[in-house]
């Protein structure tokens, strides 16, 4: 998901106010973090859980040196996103356990955290993840979904129209079309318009439109003002 600032050429703006954002799932160090500020990228997201199939899903290993440096570099709007481990071949944690050890984390090191945002997506090269079936991945997400909701934590579900389709078999499923949306086209367009419709939604609160940026660190995103 996760990848890659500093400025793009050729970017097709909004006429209205947006807040723009870098996400990121490896170390940032501050200077980075500084010239995106600088540059009006004022929102920062943040891998705080990784699907780490092998031992069950883990706290990101950068999660709390990339908030640190953010919030150096004078960020105070971030948000995580939590990439929950599952797939029948694999041993995964709870996705109460899951959601319990990023809650912990936040804890133990005073973290002020806005949404967690839900990523929803096939990874079939590494975790082979999401290969329940469709009714399966349907039940696995709904689980994931009650899981979130009692942790009281504010959230968002982060996904695409195609990887609806591959994990639920049709962009028409409906998991939680009251959540905001943060939704990834990568066509360098900067507006939340919503191209094609799926999990209910028919508008979004962010969308992530590229995956390519100077520093190699970031991936870029407007979101609602």
């Amino acid at each position: 998901m996760f990848r890659s600032l500093l400025l793009l050429p050729a970017l097709i703006v909004s006429s209205y106010a947006l807040i723009s954002a870098v996400d990121s799932s490896s170390l940032v160090p501050t200077a980075t973090y500084v010239k995106a500020f600088g540059e009006g990228f004022t929102k920062a997201i943040i891998r705080g859980y990784e699907e780490a199939c092998g031992v069950g899903g883990e706290v990101d290993p950068n999660f709390v040196g990339s908030y640190n440096n953010a919030r150096a570099a004078g960020y105070t709007d971030i948000d995580t996103y939590w990439f929950p481990c599952n797939g029948s071949g694999n041993n995964c944690k709870s996705y109460a356990t899951q959601l319990a050890e990023l809650g912990a984390t936040f804890n133990a090191h005073s973290m002020k955290i806005g949404t967690i945002w839900i990523d929803l997506e096939k990874d079939a090269a590494i975790c082979n993840n999401w290969n329940y079936g469709t009714a399966g991945n349907q039940a696995q997400a709904q689980s994931l979904l009650a899981a979130m909701k009692a942790t009281g934590f504010n959230f968002g579900i982060y996904s695409t129209p195609g990887e609806w389709s591959t994990l639920f078999g049709s962009t028409s499923f409906v998991l939680d079309s009251s959540a905001p949306l943060w939704f990834a086209t990568f066509n360098n367009v900067q507006t939340l318009t919503l191209g094609t419709h799926f999990g209910g939604w028919t508008t979004a609160v962010g969308h992530q439109y590229t995956d390519t940026s100077a520093s190699g660190l970031f991936d870029l995103s407007v979101f609602a003002n």
